[in-house]
């Protein structure tokens, strides 16, 4: 596109949502406008389906930052059965990471494809020790040739004190049920219900393991309906990487060990070292990687970008909870005009944005939405749930966790100390909090859910399509906003 064609798509898209073209508005400087409406209650929109890359969509428009205290398994887990995505954080040895993707893909699914295995000769200890890494209760035993052996469950080990002993000893090895490996779910129920039992190993002719189906992960399916799940029926989890020189080895591990999609994160998008690093990863991995990328918050940027070959666009730049780019280095568009002027280029090639940072509550989620974003990438609000890494403290007689951001001093520190960067510091462009406990995440993204069901309604909306087709802004004073808000009446 040429400089005028973008600056008249820009404008035009800015008038149509009720935007100026200067100066930059945020979330506070605008409501959104109600319109006649045909949905009886919030309760009647059942799609809040947004889209991730151009073939990968989310039942639930929300994922979870790609920051150390929000996002490792247990966050990624929690977001893709509620319907949205995590990404794993980038600052973890290539190993752990891979670890913390193997998990997710593992947590639930219809058939799991590469069970855990275990010899007879492997002792009780080393077998636990696996099973807690991988937190699971039960083992498939193999033997010499990498056939099943037998089982060891629970009940087989539960009240055995000696760690020492051998699984050979202690496995059921007779009477196993097995089934072939093209099993379906409905099938394998059956099974499950007439033996009486909660796992299922997937055999061929040969007596080889092809799979494993257990009743867990068949009520997790039933229970998490709008679960983010691959064809195969695995939770979707997204994998972060930096821009560093190993990044074409690292990604290819991250791909081995299941990762749905690849963020590839810096702070300045639009600067030619990124357009590099996306165009070596199309050269190896080619164009069906599913491939996401930021930070922008220009339509320049969004260009940029597209041309590098990116499926997604993470935009949004210093609006962060715990991010000063916009007080250090003073760079940064505010959020609805940035997404607005970011939808108005993405939308002509048909690459979905995220937005990234500044969503404070769910009106702010609302606005995002109608101003262009397809998903909006949460951190601080986050923060603080039971599913985010590092244990939570209690402080001034209430419970807290921990929340920074990747670019502050003490984030900075604890990468030095696992020797993961080398021994300098950077200006910090990032901030340490304590965040107060939240309980489960599927709390809050609950209320996020159902305030934006209700924002809909207002607009006559039963998906964000048309939620942000439809949607336009008006501009508020402060007084506007802060009229809003509950207040006392005297």
């Amino acid at each position: 596109m040429k400089q005028q064609d973008i600056k008249k798509a820009v404008e035009e898209y800015l008038e149509l949502k009720g935007l100026p073209k200067t100066p930059a508005l945020t979330f506070e400087d605008v409501t959104i406008v109600d319109l006649y409406s045909e949905i009886p209650s919030r309760s009647s929109i059942e799609n809040t389906r947004g889209y991730l890359t151009k073939d990968i969509y989310l039942e639930t428009p929300i994922c979870s930052s790609n920051m150390d205290t929000v996002t490792e398994h247990q966050m990624a887990i929690a977001m893709a059965r509620l319907g949205g995505i995590g990404f794993i954080h980038q600052f973890l040895p290539i190993e752990k990471r891979k670890k913390e993707i193997e998990m997710v893909k593992r947590a639930d699914s219809g058939i799991i494809e590469k069970p855990l295995t275990v010899t007879p000769d492997t002792t009780l200890k080393q077998a636990k020790e696996l099973m807690a890494a991988y937190k699971i209760s039960s083992l498939l035993v193999v033997d010499e040739n990498k056939k099943l052996a037998g089982i060891l469950a629970n009940r087989d080990y539960n009240f055995e004190t000696d760690d020492s002993k051998k699984v050979g000893v202690l496995m059921k090895k007779t009477g196993l049920i097995t089934a072939p490996p093209r099993t379906n779910p409905e099938k394998a129920k059956q099974i499950l219900f007439k033996h009486k039992i909660e796992k299922l190993p997937l055999i061929d002719k040969r007596g080889f393991i092809k799979g494993l189906i257990t009743t867990k992960d068949l009520a997790k399916v039933t229970k998490f309906p709008k679960a983010s799940r691959d064809k195969k029926g695995h939770l979707l989890v997204g994998a972060t990487v930096g821009i560093a020189n190993d990044i074409l080895g690292e990604i290819e591990e991250l791909l081995k060990a299941g990762t749905d999609v690849i963020l590839v994160d810096t702070a300045r998008g639009n600067s030619s070292r990124l357009v590099e690093v996306l165009k070596r990863i199309r050269r190896r991995f080619g164009k069906k990687l599913p491939l996401v990328a930021g930070n922008v918050d220009t339509a320049d940027g969004v260009l940029t970008l597209i041309q590098a070959g990116v499926d997604g666009i993470k935009a949004g730049i210093g609006g962060g909870s715990a991010c000063k780019t916009r007080m250090g280095p003073g760079v940064g568009v505010p959020y609805i005009t940035a997404i607005a002027e970011c939808y108005a280029i993405a939308s002509k090639f048909n690459i979905p944005l995220m937005s990234d940072g500044g969503i404070k509550n769910s009106s702010d989620l609302a606005k995002i939405l109608v101003a262009g974003a397809d998903t909006a990438m949460m951190g601080g609000l986050l923060a603080g749930t039971e599913e985010t890494p590092g244990k939570p403290f209690y402080e001034d007689g209430e419970k807290w966790k921990i929340y920074r951001g990747s670019a502050s001093i003490e984030f900075q520190m604890s990468r030095i100390d696992r020797d993961e960067r080398e021994n300098f510091i950077r200006t910090p462009e990032g901030v340490p909090k304590r965040v107060k406990y939240k309980g489960e995440v599927a709390n809050v993204v609950e209320e996020l859910i159902g305030h934006l069901n209700s924002a809909m309604s207002y607009v006559g909306a039963w998906t964000l399509k048309e939620f942000r087709k439809k949607g336009t802004f008006r501009w508020q004073t402060l007084a506007g906003y802060e009229e809003g808000k509950p207040h006392d009446v005297l």
